[in-house]
């Protein structure tokens, strides 16, 4: 055959089998739903990508509206969140133990002293240093703000343990109790001062300690953060992907991991939450390397801003407040006031400003607008009000206690501060879709659970189901009349292997909010193969 025959006919046949393909596209695939993402393919070296604060508050201060409707990425057919190198399901998915939730990403490898200090900083909002302990392991200290001693150490260690129990990767958080005698310089220790840096020496131990909250023994209580497993190669943004990473697919604005995460760091008060507060970690596990994402710093959560108290208006509003709320206050004259100034908070100095009462989900911010919260959509917060609702008041109280208070009062408080924001955040974001899940098939009926009614957020109510034979290929909905009950139609029990149906439910007297639950017959059994919701 001539070869530029031969080449357009295999042109010909490529193009024949591209549109088969593509018309033979599936909804559902024999695998699905997906509980875990594939194996990572293998990444080699990477470089050192650093996020530019100034820059990136600038940049996403300028946009505080929501973004336009896209459904979320990085979710099964079920409509969770799969486990991945971004986010493992866990407290969730099955309930961790009290002591699985004390222990959070690790707790056997507190720093043991003598502590040899190998760099420090003396500059940022929380200057502090690096050290070895007698084992060679490498840990990042900060201490607390002189003027509120444990505030910004309970809240790192407790928020390591909150948001590793959710499902993120975080670094292991310790409360490190050091003696000046525990203490020395390295010989080839550096201190960053002014943007240079110099060797450094004892006196700027003394220094930098004499900026640190004393215990009455001499001692002192700082954070100290072992240093996260593998090569760094910077953070991560909340929009785009990085296009060196073969993995990261998924542009970060619509994953449902990092929109959700919206719901989480309300919850805490995380108002701090941008690209300079996440890690990324080159990994090897099973001989692959792969970058591994994390959350870091929580000295910003709860009541503490890392420095001091946190500022009231964290919270409630952005750094630079929308244009209208400035508007708002100009007009006023100063005598308007709102809500956030006239709020009583806990004369303990280890809570902060922290509370409860004016909480309102949909109201939260984070200190600037951040892209993939912009993105969330009403599904989004309902994946992860679930995953809020998961933790009981005995969950709640066991993380807190390792912030270690001395004070049992503030412990028992911030406790309690975080149980009525959870019921507001399943409260809010239960009433935004219907809550509908745990779906399954016993005895011949399809069967589901109301959060809602069962969180005590509803009453109970009534519910419709029409059903209808559904086409895997072309997606078409066949209706099957006389069907309105959740016992399985004759003709899906009675289906070949293969099949697919989908049940259509919604509240009676309000048909706007459905859930659409896809089955599947497979070896003579019916499997809840898909979800979709409506609002």
């Amino acid at each position: 055959m001539v070869p530029i025959l031969r080449h357009l006919l295999a042109c010909i046949l490529v193009g024949l089998w591209a549109t088969s393909s593509v018309a033979r596209a599936e909804k559902f695939y024999p695998d699905d739903p997906l509980h875990s993402t594939p194996k990572p393919l293998a990444v080699q070296s990477l470089d050192n990508r650093k996020i530019d604060a100034l820059y990136d508050f600038i940049r996403n201060s300028a946009r505080s509206n929501p973004r336009p409707r896209v459904p979320a990425g990085a979710v099964n057919t079920l409509g969770e969140v799969p486990d991945s190198e971004w986010f493992t399901n866990r407290h969730g998915r099955r309930r961790m133990t009290i002591e699985e939730l004390r222990r959070g990403p690790g707790n056997e490898h507190p720093p043991a002293p003598p502590f040899v200090v190998v760099g420090a900083k003396t500059e940022g909002i929380t200057p502090g240093f690096r050290i070895k302990d007698a084992g060679g392991r490498l840990y990042f200290v900060k201490p607390d703000p002189i003027s509120n001693p444990e505030l910004a150490t309970a809240a790192d260690v407790i928020g390591s343990k909150f948001f590793y129990a959710i499902g993120y990767y975080t670094p292991e958080n310790y409360i490190l109790d050091l003696k000046s005698s525990q203490i020395s310089v390295g010989k080839e220790a550096k201190i960053e001062v002014s943007g240079r840096s110099r060797p450094m020496t004892d006196k700027d131990i003394k220094i930098i300690l004499g900026n640190v909250p004393a215990r009455r023994d001499g001692s002192y209580r700082l954070l100290a953060s072992l240093a996260v497993k593998g090569d760094i190669i910077g953070s991560f943004t909340y929009e785009g992907t990085r296009r060196d990473d073969p993995n990261d697919t998924v542009p970060h604005e619509i994953r449902r991991d990092l929109r959700g995460l919206h719901v989480f760091c309300a919850w805490l008060n995380h108002t701090d939450a941008k690209g300079g507060n996440t890690l990324n970690a080159v990994v090897e596990e099973d001989g692959i390397r792969f970058v591994r994402h994390y959350l870091i710093d929580f000295g910003a959560i709860l009541g503490s801003d890392s420095d001091r108290a946190k500022d009231a208006r964290f919270g409630h509003e952005f750094i630079f407040p929308e244009p209208a709320k400035a508007l708002k206050a100009i007009a006023g004259l100063g005598l308007y006031s709102p809500a956030w100034e006239r709020v009583k908070y806990p004369t303990a100095k280890a809570v902060g400003r922290f509370e409860p009462e004016l909480f309102d989900p949909e109201k939260w911010t984070s200190n600037y607008p951040n892209p993939a919260f912009l993105s969330r959509q009403p599904d989004d917060e309902y994946w992860a009000a679930k995953q809020v609702m998961a933790f009981t008041d005995e969950d709640i109280r066991a993380i807190v206690e390792t912030g270690q208070y001395s004070d049992p009062k503030a412990a028992e408080y911030i406790a309690s501060a975080q149980a009525i924001r959870r019921d507001k955040i399943g409260r809010t974001y239960f009433s935004k879709i219907l809550p509908l899940d745990h779906f399954a098939i016993s005895g011949g009926t399809l069967r589901y659970e109301d959060l809602a009614v069962k969180y005590r957020f509803s009453a109970e109510r009534q519910y419709d189901v029409s059903w209808s034979r559904f086409d895997n290929v072309s997606e078409k909905h066949t209706a099957l009349s006389g069907e309105s009950s959740s016992q399985l139609p004759d003709e899906l029990r009675h289906a070949p292997q293969g099949s697919y149906f989908a049940a259509r439910i919604h509240a009676r007297g309000d048909d706007r909010k459905t859930v659409t639950v896809y089955l599947r017959k497979k070896d003579d059994t019916v499997e809840v193969v898909g979800i979709e919701r409506t609002w």
